[in-house]
């Protein structure tokens, strides 16, 4: 059989149009860098990879999208990597913003607020924090991860006294912190010490601490409940990790990229809260099983608990110099009384 030349011709257009289709698809494909500061295999990282990281994955070819989890704190750690964040060698990071104070003072008032996201994106609030964080790291919030389901309790190796003024009494005891808990626990009479999650074990063992404050959950899967005797109640403060991405990145890629992103952060903000709460439960049952027991703290105790841990927080933050306007931050972040 015989094959005019222009018949040749018209095959190669068609195929190389075929391949000019085919090809921008891969070629057009944008990569982002993405770190946690806590390890990949915490309860929080497991959300957000399961409400975010993977679902934007599962899109790539509707979106040109890639994300590609370059480690975690064994990598970048936990404390630098907002500021690589901010110079652009990382470009998305899943992280309690308590790590990154200093660069973002706005990020005191998370955690100890009592309006959710939800709510201060309706009544200005997430504005005011956008705000914060572009003018202090250059980034932007994509999503404040399991707000609602994630809380923090005092655990401790001894049991506590309890106390009418601070609700329990630390006095000679050290405790693993972070920026989010140092104002109560100094109240509380201990001592402060800010180690990565990383080296707890460590620490407990070897009596370098003798609690801590932490957000429920990951307890037995870090093993700590070998150590551990007591776990505090009532529970206090939300959850502060967020989703962020450096903004000059987010402002160089396509609408449809940038819409994808922030229609997946509020995803993760909403979903992540019943992964976070199923994985609560599966660990306390580990460490009731391993003998630890509850303190309730009720009453007047009770009251003076809750009371100190708020109370020394708003203290401690009420003298920092903000980006934004702080008094109308606060008012839209947290109601007193509520």
């Amino acid at each position: 059989m015989q094959i005019s030349i222009g018949k040749l011709a018209a095959t190669g257009v068609a195929a190389a149009t075929a391949m000019a289709v085919a090809l921008p698809a891969t070629a057009a494909m944008t990569t982002l860098k993405v770190s946690s500061c806590l390890a990949r295999n915490h309860d929080q990282v497991e959300a957000y990879f399961a409400t975010f990281h993977e679902p934007l994955n599962k899109m790539s070819e509707q979106t040109g999208l890639k994300l590609n989890y370059i480690g975690g704190p064994e990598v970048t750690p936990r404390q630098k990597q907002a500021a690589a964040v901010k110079r652009g060698l990382i470009d998305i990071i899943n992280c309690p913003s308590a790590y990154y104070q200093t660069l973002v003072p706005e990020a005191r008032v998370a955690g100890v607020n009592n309006v959710g996201p939800a709510e201060l994106r309706k009544n200005g609030g997430f504005e005011l924090l956008q705000e914060g964080w572009k003018k202090g790291l250059n980034a932007r919030i994509l999503g404040w991860g399991h707000w609602e389901a994630s809380t923090f309790f005092i655990y401790t190796k001894f049991e506590p006294k309890t106390d009418t003024v601070t609700g329990i009494d630390l006095t000679g005891r050290k405790m693993r912190s972070t920026g989010l808990y140092n104002a109560f626990l100094k109240k509380m009479k201990a001592t402060p010490v800010n180690i990565s999650p990383g080296d707890v074990y460590a620490a407990l063992e070897r009596g370098v601490v003798d609690g801590l404050a932490w957000p429920e959950g990951s307890i037995a899967k870090y093993g700590w409940e070998r150590f551990l005797k007591y776990k505090i109640t009532p529970n206090f403060f939300h959850s502060t990790t967020m989703t962020i991405i450096n903004l000059k990145k987010y402002n160089s890629l396509t609408q449809v990229q940038r819409d994808a992103l922030d229609k997946q952060g509020l995803i993760f903000e909403k979903e992540s809260n019943g992964i976070l709460a199923a994985k609560s439960v599966e660990d306390n049952k580990k460490l009731a099983a391993a003998g630890i027991k509850d303190i309730d703290l009720t009453g007047d105790v009770g009251k003076a608990y809750l009371d100190t841990i708020y109370g020394a927080k708003w203290e401690a933050n009420d003298k920092v110099k903000y980006k934004v306007d702080y008094k109308m931050l606060k008012d839209k972040v947290f109601r007193p009384g509520s």
